[in-house]
């Protein structure tokens, strides 16, 4: 039986939503990651980006709320490699690198802090990960 990668969702689980005009600052930060992934030679038709409505509206304010957007990329059989996100308090770069053992036993991923002002640091993180997946 094939295993299938894991995904450390437990944000998607809990649904820590955030207002519009902050989704969209983040989409913006990782637009500029998308940039340098195709930079290093990750191709853009290998990333998905996740900013789905949340269910959660403030009935006060009328506000939706949205998940935090993600940044996945996988390799072409279809693994996952990685996940950016961006930290709630601190703006910076999460970046979740996907680890397996001998014989696909997948392992907890490997979480790097890049700070904001780098995403040419995610691209490398990232482009080094789908290197020891060749």
């Amino acid at each position: 039986m094939a295993r299938t990668h894991r995904t450390s969702s437990a944000d998607d689980l809990l649904c820590q939503p955030i207002p519009e005009e902050e989704a969209a600052v983040q989409n913006a930060a990782l637009d500029r990651v998308l940039e340098h992934l195709t930079a290093v030679g990750i191709h853009a038709k290998l990333i998905k980006r996740i900013a789905d409505r949340c269910a959660i509206k403030l009935y006060s304010t009328g506000e939706t709320l949205w998940h935090p957007p993600k940044l996945i990329i996988y390799v072409n059989a279809g693994w996952r490699i990685a996940t950016v996100t961006i930290g709630p308090r601190s703006g910076s770069y999460a970046v979740e690198l996907a680890r397996v053992g001998p014989d696909n036993e997948t392992r907890h991923d490997r979480i790097e802090m890049v700070p904001s002002d780098h995403p040419d640091r995610v691209g490398l993180l990232v482009a080094q990960n789908a290197g020891a997946w060749a």
